[in-house]
């Protein structure tokens, strides 16, 4: 049976060939950069963080592998060739996983603003909400464990593809599971979209801006999400061995200049927004925390005074100073007040209704 020609998932971003090798240098290049704003942020003590955004680090610094690695095999691509199958497999994995990481994040940095809503300050005339702080930490805890609906089935159906070529049972496991996971990730990233924008206006004390940066976050990469689930359907005769002779690739392969650019703008291009945009916001600031973040499960050990190290940030209560907000934080800041500017010179009267007002008034008396 494994002798019998079948179907195999087609490689996601298709062949590495010799197209591939500029764009892909661009992108890791691109990652490099983009730990800086992190390590800037890192070594200045008022904006560092030791465990929010790390995650996303992490991945930035992977992500110079994966590029490096895909770039040295299309610098290095000849008809004919039979390409590295771990190599192909380690990109394939990083692909389909890495943009759910992101995910986990968004729970980290809302866990932290939630949390700090139960907190007491005088400042803003918030009280203590121990029972609520309870809750959203159980409720931040099972929404991290969600995000392995979408991550566990890629794991395993990726764990199939060094056989897919040669067993097609693999290959449709490896089809089937793909699949689950893209669909589960897309799901997720939309429940917890609209959960947060139910909650935005609901929960005292939330800052707004924290829940605006993380459903931007969720919106970009579900574009991801909803691009994988639009081409995984194409499947290839080939693994990992580039033809020698017309057709130079299966229908189907994914390898077509049309597909490589969709790859690239809908799969590629969003993960580096998204990993720039993490990397370069004030994290502490937007989200209402210290730096260590909300990563305790109760209040014992100084859990509340880690998250109060340096006050509350909520509409400029409890700030020593100037908040510097980052690149980011600072353009969106600029835009609200710009747009709060603009509602309030049309809500004020005019002179000649002012005037008229006080006509009126002079005539009743």
């Amino acid at each position: 049976m494994s002798d019998q020609p079948h179907k195999i998932p087609s490689l996601v971003g298709g062949f590495p060939t010799q197209a591939d090798f500029a764009p892909s240098i661009i992108f890791a290049v691109a990652y490099g950069l983009s730990v800086i704003p992190f390590l800037i942020r890192f070594w200045n003590p008022n904006t560092r963080t030791y465990l929010l955004g790390i995650g996303t680090f992490a991945y930035a610094v992977e992500r110079v592998v994966v590029w490096s690695i895909r770039a040295a095999q299309s610098h290095d691509h000849h008809l004919g060739e039979t390409l590295s199958k771990g190599r192909l497999v380690y990109q394939q994995v990083s692909f389909a996983l890495g943009f759910i990481g992101f995910g986990s994040d968004c729970v980290a940095f809302m866990r932290a603003a939630m949390v700090n809503t139960t907190l007491e300050d005088p400042k803003r005339g918030s009280i203590d909400k121990p029972r609520d702080r309870f809750w959203y930490r159980r409720a931040a805890d099972i929404a991290g464990l969600l995000w392995l609906i979408a991550s566990v089935p890629g794991a395993i159906g990726y764990s199939k593809m060094p056989g897919a070529a040669a067993h097609p049972e693999d290959a449709d496991k490896l089809f089937r599971l793909r699949y689950v996971s893209s669909a589960a990730a897309l799901f997720l990233f939309y429940f917890f979209f609209i959960l947060l924008r139910y909650v935005r206006n609901r929960v005292e004390w939330l800052d707004r801006r924290a829940v605006d940066c993380t459903c931007a976050i969720l919106s970009l990469a579900s574009v991801v999400a909803i691009y994988r689930l639009s081409v995984i359907h194409n499947t290839t005769s080939v693994l990992n061995v580039l033809p020698s002779t017309p057709p130079l690739y299966p229908p189907g392969s994914l390898t077509t200049t049309a597909s490589k650019a969709t790859f690239y703008i809908f799969h590629a291009l969003p993960e580096l927004i998204i990993a720039w945009a993490i990397q370069c916001l004030n994290i502490r600031a937007i989200y209402n925390t210290g730096p260590w973040g909300d990563w305790q499960g109760t209040d014992d050990r100084g859990g509340i005074a880690r998250l109060r190290q340096n006050g509350v940030y909520v509409d400029g209560v409890g700030v020593q100073g100037p908040v510097n907000w980052g690149p980011i934080g600072n353009w969106i800041n600029k835009r609200r007040e710009a747009k709060a500017a603009k509602s309030l010179e049309t809500d004020r009267p005019t002179a000649s209704a002012r005037t008229g007002s006080q006509v009126e008034l002079t005539e009743t008396v």
